[in-house]
């Protein structure tokens, strides 16, 4: 039965292509060789993220919190965000330390079932230009341009995600406290995994925002009570030692996944880790449509200024020029500290 949930839980799309000196490859724990990108926000002389404007707001302003000032102080247009080859990127770690990258949070993108590096690419730009983040994508196994690496599993994806999370902070020398992960949909099922184990391990990541994700695969069909022998990516099960700030979204009309998924997480992640959630009504399971983006973007902005970027602020101040910096998040922004304890429609998942 497990190939059977296997197939139907995994829909991989006609593999899409992307410039080869763009790609980064890595190679997981079975190695399999899976591939990445790296999208770079554009800085101000400081080194900070810029963010571009929502329609119909000014350049220059600020939130009321005090840490919106972090990127809305600067008058210039934010140029577009640049995609970056392996050369550059190891090259700015090498001669700058840690501070080259780890100024700004950087995004580990989990992307959703139909999807893969070269149609996601488009969407991971807009956040990185919106939000004044940077963002590394990966693909799972099996999926895009690592189709020949054999079929997804629950396993290869766990193994991915750790091999993409590797390559930023041992290779690219970011703190995990400068780490986001965003796990959209079948994205969320690694993404809880990772964020559980850096926290049981007493270096949690920085933030986990989870888009409409699931409990677990078995109970988008039926509601078992627990955690079912052959069950794939048990969200909930992870949920409670995660020891970092939560953002879960959700529509309410989405037909996929249902909404009450997303109501049943948030009671499961210990309170103070709770960000307030966004439960968009009448929004499906499928993209974030330009009526909602505004809303949407505001959301993730405030999340960041919130409970994100003063940690960031944070790693700075200790690391200085060329310095170096602890990994534990000792409960970063949410002001607790760390702890190593605790712990038809699948055809149609997902997409």
């Amino acid at each position: 039965m497990g190939d059977a949930i296997s197939s139907l839980l995994f829909q991989p799309p006609p593999p899409t292509r992307l410039k080869e000196s763009k790609v980064i490859w890595l190679t997981n724990s079975y190695g399999k060789r899976i591939p990445a990108f790296f999208i770079e926000c554009p800085k101000d002389n400081t080194g900070r993220g810029l963010r571009s404007p929502l329609p119909g707001e000014q350049r220059g302003g600020s939130h009321s919190d005090g840490y919106g000032q972090y990127h809305q102080q600067q008058q210039q247009a934010p140029a577009t965000p640049q995609i970056r080859t392996p050369k550059e990127l190891e090259a700015a770690s090498s001669a700058h330390g840690r501070n080259a990258l780890s100024r700004v949070p950087t995004i580990l993108y989990s992307h959703a079932n139909a999807e893969d590096l070269g149609n996601i690419y488009p969407w991971c730009k807009f956040l990185s230009k919106m939000l004044g983040v940077n963002i590394f994508a990966y693909d799972y196994t099996g999926y895009g341009l690592a189709t020949d690496q054999g079929d997804p599993s629950e396993e290869y994806c766990f193994a991915d995600i750790s091999t993409a999370y590797t390559y930023l902070t041992q290779t690219l020398l970011i703190p995990p406290t400068s780490i986001l992960l965003y796990g959209r949909s079948l994205g969320s099922g690694p993404s809880c995994f990772l964020a559980s184990r850096t926290a049981e391990e007493g270096h949690a990541v920085g933030g986990l925002i989870l888009h409409a994700p699931f409990m677990s695969v078995y109970r988008i069909v039926i509601e078992s009570g627990c955690t079912l022998p052959g069950d794939r990516f048990p969200n909930v099960d992870f949920a409670p030692s995660i020891r970092s700030p939560v953002l879960l979204i959700h529509g309410t009309k989405d037909s996929i996944v249902p909404f009450n998924h997303s109501e049943r997480l948030l009671e499961t992640v210990i309170e103070p880790y709770r960000a307030d959630p966004l439960f968009i009504k009448g929004m499906g399971h499928n993209n974030v449509h330009a009526s909602v983006r505004p809303l949407f973007i505001e959301k993730l902005r405030k999340y960041l200024d919130r409970h994100i970027l003063p940690q960031v602020e944070e790693n700075a101040r200790m690391m200085g020029v060329g310095g170096k910096s602890g990994v534990g998040n000792k409960g970063g922004t949410m002001h607790l500290e760390s702890s190593t304890g605790n712990r038809n429609k699948l055809a149609r998942l997902v997409r």
